[in-house]
């Protein structure tokens, strides 16, 4: 049963409230905050990481994701204070995008450096999960709320962000990301991985 986006929700994204609410949602965490990736690229005009990637400046792209990553001090303090889980499930199509090899896994490093558990999922493992939920981009926050990112598939740009707090609703993307979880493994140890950490391992 498809359940994306998700019912009983409400659109939180105007006048850029989306912004204030995450804050606040982040700042109440006090078990775990899971953020589901599926889409395989995001236009991130606003990012000079992402411009220099645009550019085929991967060096750069990857020295200015990393920055904005570890410049993140508040949210990863936090998660420290309160003993937050950071979960973040790449599902990844193989093979991987440009912009996964040159920009997001090269966030990813600086994530796990920072305390996040990245863990990595072939999309063709979790295929019949996926189309029968179609669930794509979302964030659970302590198991209690759930947003959607909804981004338009041509321009890959966020079109809007969906709050459901009902819990009926909630528990079923729980009961996704459980599995999602449970089905992935740690970022270092997958073998999507595995497969290009000489480039990793090389760059400057």
């Amino acid at each position: 049963m498809a359940i994306y986006p998700p019912a009983k929700s409400r659109s939180i994204s105007a006048t850029n409230g989306h912004t204030d609410d995450f804050d606040r949602y982040f700042n109440e965490l006090r078990s775990r905050w899971v953020k589901v990736e599926r889409l395989q690229e995001y236009d991130e005009s606003d990012s000079a990481g992402y411009q220099a990637f645009k550019r085929g400046d991967y060096a750069e792209a990857r020295r200015l994701v990393q920055e904005m990553v570890r410049s993140q001090t508040g949210i990863y303090s936090h998660a420290r204070q309160f003993g937050v889980a950071m979960i973040r499930i790449r599902i990844c199509e193989l093979p991987l995008s440009p912009y996964l090899v040159h920009y997001e896994i090269p966030a990813y490093l600086a994530d796990i450096e920072c305390g996040e558990d990245i863990r990595f999922v072939d999309s063709r493992l979790v295929n019949d999960l996926l189309t029968d939920s179609g669930v794509s981009d979302y964030v659970l926050f302590d198991d209690k709320r759930v947003t959607a990112l909804i981004y338009d598939a041509a321009s890959a740009t966020l079109q809007d962000v969906l709050l459901a707090e009902d819990q009926a609703v909630v528990r079923q993307y729980v009961e996704i990301s459980d599995e999602l979880i449970r089905t992935s493994v740690p970022m270092l140890e997958s073998p999507i991985f595995q497969a290009i950490r000489e480039d990793y391992e090389r760059a400057p």
